[in-house]
């Protein structure tokens, strides 16, 4: 009898134990993990934080501003990678995308956060200065976009001394990618230059030669097609074609480029993305145009910014629309 009396409250108190922690669950646990995933749902689909780490952007944009982009004017859409973001690993790639449908697609002039494309666990901010069917090109560094000059502010403090010193060794580059650039690239852009670059696959290259028969370039097409077609049935998998039965074609297509100073055309599903501060800027003309799929959100304010020089917060910029 002593036994069952014993036994009794020790029932009791698991059961008021059990209660207790369902209790907690109920009132602190559950709406801690629903807050966290109501803000990553935010995060992925609404607006995201985003802080400038080089000076590819001066004087838009300063190293050390925070700011807020949105995600959800060009279409969000659930992450094509399941990665961790502290050290950029990538668990799963290649996850199904489904995508909202967008408000608007990017515009000239939309400053723009994306997927780096040679790099996608990094994310960059560029100025969107082309769109697909588009010309640009740049004439003793300045951009002419659709053949009308669009941007003439060499920002960069030595800029003009670049363009007229052959000795320069000012080269576009980032914190990422401290100087694949060639000096020619910040003073003349065309066709021909963007058919050299080493991030211009058989694919891509194709595509910017049939991008640029399309519009008035000054190509001749009946020079160019006897090369671009083999390349093209290559890229299909109609033909294979090895890298030494490439280059002949390959080589006669930038030649024509050259001689023709044709301008590059902006393919379809791409825009074409710069640096404000376009001598200190790792940008399409080295990596190509940008797919549209990597695209993040558009540039919206700056909510914080700190000058690490100073080591103060710049007050005067904190709340400024970005454009």
């Amino acid at each position: 009898m002593n036994t069952g009396k014993a036994e009794a409250p020790k029932v009791g108190s698991v059961r008021l134990q059990q209660s207790f922690r369902r209790k907690l669950w109920v009132d602190y646990v559950k709406p801690i993990g629903s807050a966290i995933i109501i803000a990553l749902l935010i995060r992925q689909f609404v607006i995201q934080a985003f802080r400038i780490p080089t000076g590819s952007m001066e004087k838009t944009l300063l190293v050390g501003d925070f700011l807020f982009v949105n995600k959800f004017l060009y279409g969000a859409k659930t992450p094509a990678r399941l990665r961790i973001p502290l050290v950029n690993w990538t668990l799963i790639d290649n996850l199904p995308v489904l995508k909202l449908p967008p408000i608007r697609e990017p515009r000239q002039g939309d400053i723009i956060v994306f997927e780096y494309p040679l790099d996608r666990n990094l994310d960059y901010i560029k100025r969107c200065v082309a769109v697909a069917g588009d010309k640009v090109e740049l004439r003793a560094g300045k951009v002419y976009v659709n053949d009308r000059m669009y941007e003439d502010d060499l920002r960069h403090p030595e800029a003009d001394t670049a363009l007229r010193t052959a000795g320069s060794r000012i080269k576009p580059h980032t914190n990422h990618d401290p100087s694949r650039a060639s000096q020619v690239m910040n003073r003349d852009y065309g066709l021909a230059e963007a058919l050299r670059t080493r991030s211009m696959t058989p694919r891509r290259f194709v595509e910017a030669v049939e991008a640029a028969l399309a519009v008035e370039t000054g190509l001749d097409a009946e020079i160019i097609r006897p090369h671009l077609d083999p390349l093209r049935e290559h890229v299909d998998g109609t033909t294979i074609l090895s890298a030494q039965q490439m280059q002949p074609h390959v080589e006669a297509i930038r030649a024509h480029a050259r001689d023709t100073g044709a301008p590059f055309v902006v393919p379809e599903g791409t825009i074409f993305m710069m640096g404000d501060n376009r001598y200190n800027s790792a940008d399409s003309r080295y990596w190509g145009p940008l797919d549209v799929d990597l695209v993040r959100g558009k540039a919206l304010f700056i909510y914080w910014s700190w000058d690490k020089d100073k080591t103060l917060p710049r007050i005067n910029r904190m709340g400024d629309l970005i454009q």
